[in-house]
């Protein structure tokens, strides 16, 4: 019999997000010249992908506040010790969505959503305003539906545990009926 999947935050993979989000807040500081001299804007175009010149300071300090928000939020899960993810014989868990626990018998079915190589598990449930996020996820849920396909998208970034041992876990305690 397997045991139930969980997951909590690695301390090594937290810390390793939040020097990279710093990075990019000192990056847009460097582009907006509040760190040395600013970035000619024209460096910024005629490259694929460039943004026009005259967005660059905007999309500096989009960087900057992003990035610094981000940096925050990783911050905070590095003092949280709890699990994140869990997933056995009733359901399926995500703290970062609620505190309930979501019934296998709710889930019709478990997607795969690929952005940048970034695996997320993506419930489809029966009834999903039985089941209301809280929070930032709860905020953005409408537009992760229209992204995912799904109703919930739960990431392991940050997670000491796998994408596939979570599949793994899904297919295990859910049902390989459930999985697209």
């Amino acid at each position: 019999m397997m045991e139930e999947f969980r997951a909590s935050y690695s301390r090594w993979r937290l810390v390793l997000l939040f020097l990279l989000s710093v990075d990019f807040v000192v990056l847009g500081l460097l582009m907006v010249g509040v760190i040395g001299e600013p970035s000619d804007p024209a460096e910024w175009s005629g490259r694929r992908g460039s943004i026009p010149p005259e967005l660059v300071p905007y999309a500096s300090w989009f960087c900057v506040i992003f990035f610094a928000f981000g940096a925050a939020v990783i911050l905070k899960r590095f003092f949280d010790d709890g699990v994140q993810v869990a997933i056995g014989a009733t359901g399926i868990h995500w703290s970062n969505w609620s505190d309930a626990t979501i019934p296998w018998d709710e889930i019709v079915r478990v997607s795969v959503y690929i952005q940048n190589r970034q695996k997320s598990i993506v419930l489809h449930l029966l009834n999903p305003e039985a089941f209301p996020g809280r929070g930032i996820h709860a905020w953005l849920a409408s537009a992760n539906r229209m992204i995912t396909g799904g109703d919930i998208a739960i990431s392991l970034i940050g997670t000491d545990r796998s994408f596939e041992e979570a599949m793994a876990a899904i297919e295990h305690f859910g049902g390989r009926a459930l999985l697209d």
